[in-house]
C-alpha cells in the first residue's frame, strides 16, 4: 500500500446483485435526468462524502453540454442554480427509495462509497459500478437476514488515497 493509501473495507452487494433486489429504483435512478452524464461515480461520490456539490458540479456540466434544449432559453425559463436543485431534489428522492426498497426487500441498510482505481491498489477488487460501491450494514453478526444473503453480499477491501 502506498504512501498516503489508507485500507478500507465494507460488506458489499455487486451492482448486478442489487439490480435484482431493487429493479425498479435502479432503473429509475438511471432514467433519471442527466444519470448518463453524471454516472455512478458522481452519485457515489456525492453520498460517500455526504457532499452535494459532488454530484451538482457534474449537473451544471451536463446542463452546460445539453444539446437537446439551447442553453440560452433554458436559462430564461428557469434559472440554471433552480434547475440544479430540481434535479438534485429528484436524484435524493430517487436514492431514499433505493434504500428503501433495499431495506423493505432485505431487512438490511443499504449506504455507498466511492472508489478511485488511479488512487487504489491493483489488488483491490471493491465491487464497484463505475467507482460507486454499495455496502450494505447489517451483516455483522449475521441477522436472519444477512444469512438468507451470505452468498451474495460479501465484505471487501480496497485502498483509498487520503
Amino acid at each position: 500500500m502506498g504512501m498516503g493509501s489508507f485500507a478500507v473495507g465494507s460488506y458489499v452487494i455487486e451492482y448486478k446483485d442489487l439490480k435484482k433486489i431493487c429493479p425498479d429504483e435502479i432503473k429509475a435512478l438511471e432514467k433519471a435526468k442527466y444519470f448518463k452524464e453524471v454516472g455512478w461515480r458522481n452519485v457515489g461520490q456525492w453520498l460517500a462524502w455526504d457532499d452535494p456539490d459532488q454530484i451538482k458540479d457534474a449537473f451544471y456540466d451536463a446542463i452546460l453540454e445539453d444539446k437537446s434544449k439551447p442553453v440560452i432559453r433554458i436559462l430564461l425559463e428557469l434559472s440554471e442554480d433552480q434547475i440544479v436543485e430540481d434535479i438534485f431534489q429528484e436524484y435524493e428522492e430517487l436514492v431514499v427509495a433505493l434504500k428503501n426498497s433495499f431495506n423493505k426487500n432485505t431487512g438490511l441498510t443499504l449506504y455507498f462509497d466511492s472508489y478511485d482505481e488511479e488512487g487504489g491498489d491493483r489488488y483491490d477488487n471493491p465491487g464497484d459500478k463505475d467507482g460507486c460501491i454499495f455496502c450494505v450494514d447489517g451483516m455483522v453478526q449475521l441477522t436472519p437476514a444477512g444469512e438468507k444473503f451470505k452468498d451474495i453480499i460479501s465484505e471487501r477491501k480496497w485502498t483509498q488515497f487520503g
